[in-house]
């Protein structure tokens, strides 16, 4: 927000925060559209995942911390 604020004054930055602002106003109708999806999970977790044998993540980027912080709770 402090970045979004000094910003605010460059012109050449006046179209990418106009796109973070409006991407910031959509983050609590997608965070509300994962967790309604909530239940599905839990079925397919309980279904598919509990009966399979083996389990592949992969994670990039910002994403990859999925892989090690999982990995013992799987083991």
């Amino acid at each position: 927000m402090m970045a979004l604020q000094l910003s605010e004054d460059r012109i050449s930055f006046t179209e990418r925060r106009t796109q973070i602002i409006a991407g910031l106003h959509s983050l609590p109708g997608q965070i509300r559209t994962v967790l309604s999806q909530d239940q599905a999970l839990k079925e397919m977790a309980e279904g598919v995942l509990a009966n399979s044998t083996s389990l592949l993540l992969m994670g990039r980027g910002y994403q990859y911390v999925v892989f090690p912080t999982n990995v013992p709770r799987l083991a």
